[in-house]
């Protein structure tokens, strides 16, 4: 006899969990960590919170709106009442708001049905169709996990092997052949897996490896102007070990927790040094051959790796603040590189295009063409937006990314 969930519970969960990730706005796994950590949940009830609570937060917006529709209050108590009261069913929510939204306007029927805040649909139906925007947006609403085959430790054939034997089901990519997608587990953590804990893969969306990609090939002076966890540098080194990295960040806990992942995964100390700083200050004596700069950004790329970028980015304000930060670092970064990859995991030309328009339109840098299969032309009405690119998720069945290589004009 199978044993449900007291409504109670999960209630009682949800309440606890859109409260603190409204408070602390962060991501949903730390939330969800935070919440079982001061609270007790019976250890077979933890998986099915996990799932509900996914899609509460990822159907914020949707739940909000239907809440407000049907009587209840439109605050985070009214909307966890109103979900409990469809049995916490999200295809009854799918099913009730495609019938609800059709007398909308456009913009708002979309930022209802796919739940996301009704600036960024208005914002990005200037550049792209109707239909573009809807796959987007439901791609990112389709949880994924990919993972990477860590070559500096291991082959391909004795990573798949090592996924067969803990029950991984998967899909190899056909390009890059070391990315692997996982289609179970898809839902339950796998840090402690063999595979990951010994760094032979590591958990990285396919979208984050094809940045990288058009960087290549890797120089032997590279920066990394804000590294932490440190995916990327560990992937340069893999396509690079004769390489030297420099690696920037902010936060000395997150250094520290970059200094591990890196030795996990086998990088050898003598080809990297890791450096606390704020990029849009810091000053080298002397020229990297190569930047990299992963800017801090809303996260509205990574929707399914994270729903709560979308409450966590609930004004356009949220978006100019990082648009502010990601000029001034790239702006500095130039100053001691000749090429400069800008990238951003955000679907909004404000942390995209605007800020690339600014730097070139400023004479810092020029965009350096590529030619890629899986690159796709950046958003119109933009000077750049054939030479800049962007990662689209129903494509590439990753997340959202900006991509620009620029040469430096500074200094030269």
């Amino acid at each position: 006899m199978e044993t449900t969930i007291p409504p109670e519970q999960i209630q009682f969960f949800l309440r606890l969990l859109l409260k603190y990730i409204h408070s602390t706005r962060v991501s949903y796994d730390k939330a969800f960590k935070f919440i079982l950590k001061k609270h007790y949940f019976p250890k077979w009830i933890i998986p099915s919170l996990y799932k509900i609570g996914y899609y509460t937060v990822n159907y914020y917006y949707t739940l909000k709106w239907l809440a407000a529709k049907h009587g209840f209050s439109p605050k985070p108590s009214g909307l966890v009442n109103f979900f409990a009261s469809q049995g916490f069913s999200i295809k009854r929510i799918h099913d009730l708001v495609k019938d609800e939204v059709k007398n909308l306007s456009l913009t708002k029927r979309i930022s209802i049905q796919y739940s996301y805040p009704e600036y960024l649909v208005r914002d990005l139906l200037k550049h792209i169709s109707v239909s573009e925007l809807e796959k987007i947006l439901n791609s990112l609403n389709t949880r994924k996990r990919w993972v990477r085959i860590n070559l500096v430790k291991t082959n391909i054939d004795k990573a798949l092997k090592c996924l067969d034997e803990n029950g991984f089901v998967y899909e190899q990519a056909s390009f890059p052949e070391y990315m692997v997608f996982v289609k179970e587990p898809k839902w339950r953590p796998i840090g402690r897996n063999k595979c990951v804990s010994e760094g032979l893969i590591v958990p990285q969306d396919i979208s984050s490896a094809l940045s990288i990609e058009v960087l290549k090939p890797i120089s032997k002076s590279v920066l990394d102007a804000c590294s932490a966890p440190g995916l990327k540098l560990s992937l340069m080194y893999m396509f690079n070990r004769n390489g030297f990295f420099i690696g920037v960040d902010h936060s000395v806990k997150r250094i520290h927790a970059e200094r591990k992942l890196l030795k996990r995964l086998g990088l050898r100390g003598s080809h990297y040094l890791l450096l606390v700083g704020d990029s849009r200050e810091i000053v080298f004596h002397g020229r990297f051959q190569q930047s990299l700069i992963d800017a801090p950004c809303s996260g509205l790329g990574a929707v399914y790796s994270d729903p709560a970028v979308k409450i966590n980015s609930p004004y356009r304000s949220k978006l100019e603040y990082y648009h502010n930060i990601q000029y001034g670092i790239l702006k500095n970064i130039l100053r001691y590189s000749d090429q400069v990859l800008y990238i951003t995991c955000s679907i909004h030309p404000l942390e995209g295009e605007y800020v690339i328009e600014r730097i070139v339109d400023n004479g810092y840098a020029e965009p350096i063409k590529l030619n890629y299969p899986f690159l796709s032309p950046s958003y119109r009405g933009f000077n750049i937006y054939n030479k800049t690119y962007r990662l689209k998720p129903h494509i590439v069945n990753g997340q959202g990314f900006y991509i620009a290589l620029l040469e430096s004009l500074v200094n030269k």
